[in-house]
């Protein structure tokens, strides 16, 4: 008798590999904008965009920006480190990268592997903080959405993770028993937190093996871990 029936996945850099989709994507997106005419290298644009871009977030998942003003900003503040002043061009930029990233496919290894490995035994969910447009392209091109029942995207929700509103609406919405349900998610401060408060069995997925003092139900490395384990 397995213990759960529902599974609650995170999408990005749980299952959807977002590092890789982003770098790929600024880079050729570097290169068709012809922005070596204004940093130094790729490295150099991608070291300035990789902490802006972070706090937009942090602002953003807290309700102090609007979706706009992360999306472009994040373009534009980054422009602005070597003076490029075109908010019209980091409009456009912002605008390609939704469009491109959400077309790449690569997968966070054993992805594919595990799913299958699930399909037969669980109902599957996606639950992702990312946006509306973006995400199902995603599911879509990744050859992912086959697998998943419901996808709950939190500006459709109405709520963010890791607010309990969040977690409550996917879990009604399922029909689906607390203690049937677990929830699986790269992120401490969204998916673990999340489902901590809301009283959710987890597992948090830590590939790069960062240190941490939570107290987690199920730390995995790899994928694969969960194969045998669910």
């Amino acid at each position: 008798m397995r213990k759960y029936k529902h599974l609650f996945f995170d999408l990005d850099h749980t299952l959807w590999d977002f590092a890789t989709n982003e770098q790929e994507t600024l880079t050729d997106l570097f290169n068709s904008y012809n922005l070596n005419g204004h940093f130094n290298s790729f490295e150099a644009f991608f070291d300035c965009y990789k902490p802006i871009n972070a706090d937009l977030w942090i602002k953003y998942r807290h309700g102090q920006i609007k979706k706009a003003d992360l999306n472009v900003g994040r373009f534009h503040n980054t422009f602005l480190t070597v003076g490029l002043d075109q908010p019209k061009l980091a409009e456009k930029f912002a605008h390609d990268f939704v469009a491109f990233n959400s077309q790449k496919k690569a997968v966070m290894p054993h992805t594919f592997e595990l799913l299958d490995y699930l399909k037969a035994h669980y109902q599957m969910h996606i639950i992702t903080n990312g946006f509306v447009e973006a995400q199902k392209v995603k599911m879509e091109m990744s050859g992912l959405r086959p697998y998943f029942k419901k996808i709950f995207i939190s500006e459709e929700v109405g709520a963010q993770k890791p607010k309990v509103a969040f977690f409550e609406y996917a879990i009604k919405s399922c029909n689906a028993r607390k203690k049937e349900s677990l929830v699986i998610g790269d992120s401490l401060a969204m998916d673990i937190k999340g489902a901590q408060d809301f009283g959710l069995d987890h597992v948090f997925f830590n590939p790069h093996q960062t240190s941490h003092s939570e107290k987690v139900f199920k730390e995995i490395h790899s994928l694969s871990e969960l194969i045998g384990w669910l």
